[in-house]
């Protein structure tokens, strides 16, 4: 499931010690209930014990057999529930929750009890009912729940042979008969299944919830930002008006031109919020025409040449003007293209080189993808494109710092922000939208990058109609 966040460990850590301080609350009602019983039939009905020994097992003797194992279980098992619930409250039992956990789950899943009526001579098949019992009241921990209860099943299939149980009285007592055996081992792989779903889960609701936290957080800095910057201009203009009587203001170009960047920039944040509620309940709507690329990446980089320029990027347009076209949304591709060229620069220092490139891929045949990867000097292995029709595999590499290797997968979910987001303007829809978009043509989109070694999107799209 990936490396555990300090925030679902620390929440782990409190709900095992909660549902541990309720599992020993319900099991101790429980067994007090059951250990009256076997208490009492064991002291004070040992005549239909008797009985129930002769008419299964052919003697008596094992009647005293289940007697004393019963009175030593039934009692030891309430001694041992009340020394947990008094060990849970120390410090010691609040550091190592887990290792109470064991000792508690494998006293209800059956080993103590295997224990125990082993010195008297009786076999006893691991408690399948507790080991779906204690998933579903401590789901937490799946590495522990498999662990008691292989320990338990090793007890009942590896030491009763060494002791000689599992022979005990075979005429009568099928100890490891299919049905025992199946149940066990489905009831296992059930329990211990669902605690890992179920961890899984709450993996996820804490990374949405951190997500939720960034998203947040950076929507109220990316917006507020602009206005504090127009209250602090506005306010030293009136602040500079000496003459009350005075109507009109001065106000400098380059002011101007600040506060219309200030509010271009909330409305493209705005637009990006608009843009991915739209998705997620409509889908990407496209108007499919027949699109050349080279014009539109022209336009795009003319559009960009200013931060070209500013950043001093070495610029490598490779894209064939003989390329046939595409049949696509060209406002969409657009945005992909600037998002993905905009993300080149916007994230990496100055003097990057950034290449641009483009094959046309024929089905069955991967040879132009290799081909590319290799011009525009990408060193890691090429992505394999599979398609039944012509595609056109773009691909956008830079020189530039490159991406950790844990952070590529979650490049492409919303509202995702790299550790060093917070430095930056925008709110992580940027290679979200490009993935629905892409996805949405029906082509593919990926990336490969290297720490220190530089970043290369690629992305499929359709030269035909479907």
């Amino acid at each position: 499931m990936g490396p555990e966040a300090a925030d679902y460990g620390t929440w782990r850590r409190q709900f095992l010690q909660q549902r541990l301080r309720l599992g020993l609350w319900l099991a101790l009602i429980w067994h007090a209930i059951v250990s009256a019983d076997g208490l009492y039939r064991a002291l004070f009905e040992f005549d239909q014990l008797k009985a129930a020994a002769l008419e299964r097992f052919g003697e008596i003797a094992i009647a005293n057999a289940w007697r004393g194992g019963y009175i030593a279980y039934y009692g030891g098992i309430v001694a041992l529930l009340l020394f947990y619930g008094a060990l849970v409250r120390t410090r010691w039992g609040q550091r190592h929750p887990q290792i109470l956990f064991l000792l508690f789950a494998g006293s209800l899943g059956g080993l103590f009890a295997q224990l125990v009526l082993t010195v008297f001579q009786i076999p006893e098949t691991p408690g399948t009912l507790a080991f779906l019992a204690i998933a579903v009241l401590i789901p937490v921990h799946w590495r522990l729940h498999l662990t008691y209860q292989l320990l338990t099943i090793a007890y009942y299939a590896l030491v009763y042979p060494l002791v000689g149980l599992d022979i005990f009285r075979a005429d009568a007592y099928s100890l490891y008969s299919r049905d025992i055996t199946i149940e066990i081992v489905c009831v296992c792989f059930v329990s211990v299944l669902s605690v890992y779903l179920y961890e899984r889960l709450k993996r996820s609701e804490f990374k949405a919830k951190r997500r939720l936290q960034t998203f947040l957080r950076s929507v109220t800095h990316d917006l507020q930002t602009p206005i504090v910057g127009s209250s602090v201009v506005l306010k030293s203009l009136l602040d500079e008006i000496t003459d009350l009587s005075k109507e009109n203001v001065v106000v400098p170009r380059l002011v101007l031109h600040q506060l219309l960047q200030g509010n271009h920039r909330q409305l493209a944040l705005i637009r990006s919020l608009l843009d991915a509620n739209t998705i997620e309940v409509q889908g990407v709507m496209l108007d499919r025409q027949p699109v050349a690329l080279k014009p539109l990446i022209d336009g795009i980089l003319s559009d960009l040449s200013h931060e070209l320029a500013k950043k001093r990027v070495r610029l490598k347009n490779e894209i064939p003007s003989d390329l046939p076209p595409v049949y696509a949304d060209a406002d969409q591709l657009w945005r992909v293209f600037s998002n993905l060229i905009g993300n080149a620069l916007k994230h990496n220092p100055h003097e990057i080189q950034l290449t641009l490139d483009v094959a046309v891929v024929n089905p069955g045949q991967t040879c132009q993808v290799k081909h590319l990867w290799q011009r525009i000097g990408e060193e890691c292995s090429p992505p394999i494109i599979r398609s039944s029709s012509p595609l056109m595999f773009c691909a956008i590499r830079d020189s530039g710092e490159g991406i950790a290797n844990d952070l590529l997968p979650e490049l492409f979910e919303s509202y995702f922000r790299g550790p060093q987001a917070h430095y930056m303007p925008g709110l992580g829809l940027g290679l979200y939208l490009c993935k629905q978009i892409i996805e949405a043509h029906g082509g593919d989109i990926g990336v490969a990058s290297r720490l220190g070694k530089g970043t290369t999107f690629w992305f499929t799209l359709p030269i035909r109609p479907a």
